[in-house]
Parts: C-alpha cells; structure tokens; sequence
C-alpha cells in the first residue's frame, strides 16, 4: 500500500513519493529535472521529455525499497 501511495504523490509532484519513502536527495533530483522538462513545454520543445520523465519518476516512487 505504501508503493501505490508513493506513485500517487509522484503523479502530482514529481519527487513527492520519493519524499514519503523518505528519499530526500532522489525527490529533489526528480522534482528539478521534471519540473525543468515541463518547462521547456513553453517553447514546444521535447514534448514527449517530460511525459516520460514523469512516468519514469512514477514508475520509480512505486517499486523503491522504503528507508
């Protein structure tokens, strides 16, 4: 049940579930990097970068050993 929150949290702020795990240097690595590839939407670049960084991110909270 912690895994499934932890991707929850990510799919609303990329690094939150890494945050809950209690993987502080992961969730701000995750919350830069996706929060960086979502804005380079402005300019219509990458589109499909930040997409797949945020599912990765998710993908990452739910299958992370819990410290």
């Amino acid at each position: 049940m912690k895994s499934f929150l932890a991707a929850i949290l990510s799919l609303f702020i990329p690094g939150l579930g890494q945050l809950y795990k209690g993987h502080f240097v992961q969730a701000i690595i995750w919350f830069l990097v996706v929060g960086a590839a979502y804005g380079l939407l402005y300019w219509f670049i990458f589109a499909l970068v930040p997409i797949v960084l945020h599912i990765i991110c998710i993908l990452q909270a739910y299958f992370m050993d819990n410290e």
